[in-house]
C-alpha cells in the first residue's frame, strides 16, 4: 500500500500547477522573487501561506488571483473536495480548510486500512 502524500508535498505540487500556467521561466522568476525578495523558499511555502500570498501579490499584483484561483481549484480537487468561494476568506483561508478536510480524510483511510487489517479473513459484504 502506497502511503499518501504529506499535506505540505500536495500543497507545493499545487502551487507549481497553479505557477506553471505562467510558462516555465516566469514559474522560475517568482519562485526566485519570492527567494530573494521575501526570504521564502519553495520548501516554506506550506509553513508560510500567508507570506506565499503576499509576495505573489506584488510579484504579479491582480494576476496572483488568478493564480491563487487556480492553485486553490487543484487543491481542493487533490484532496477530494470542491473549492467554493467566497467574498470574505482569503487564500490563506482556503488552503488552511483544505488541509482540514485532507486531514480528515487521511484519517478515515488509516482508519479504514487498520479496519481491514484487523479483519483479515472476515468477508465483508
Amino acid at each position: 500500500m502506497s502511503r499518501p502524500q504529506p499535506f505540505n508535498q500536495v500543497l507545493l505540487d499545487c502551487v507549481d500547477d497553479g505557477l506553471s500556467v505562467l510558462g516555465n521561466e516566469p514559474k522560475e522568476a517568482v519562485y526566485q522573487y519570492l527567494a530573494t525578495i521575501h526570504s521564502l523558499d519553495r520548501e516554506q511555502i506550506p509553513d508560510k501561506v500567508d507570506e506565499f500570498s503576499t509576495g505573489l501579490r506584488k510579484a504579479l499584483g491582480g494576476a496572483s488571483r488568478v493564480i491563487e484561483r487556480l492553485i486553490l481549484k487543484k487543491l481542493f480537487q487533490r484532496v477530494g473536495s470542491t473549492f467554493r468561494e467566497t467574498a470574505d476568506l482569503e487564500f490563506t483561508d482556503y488552503v488552511m480548510d483544505a488541509k482540514r478536510r485532507f486531514e480528515i480524510v487521511s484519517m478515515k483511510h488509516s482508519d479504514l486500512s487498520e479496519a481491514s487489517r484487523s479483519k483479515k479473513g472476515q468477508v465483508s459484504g
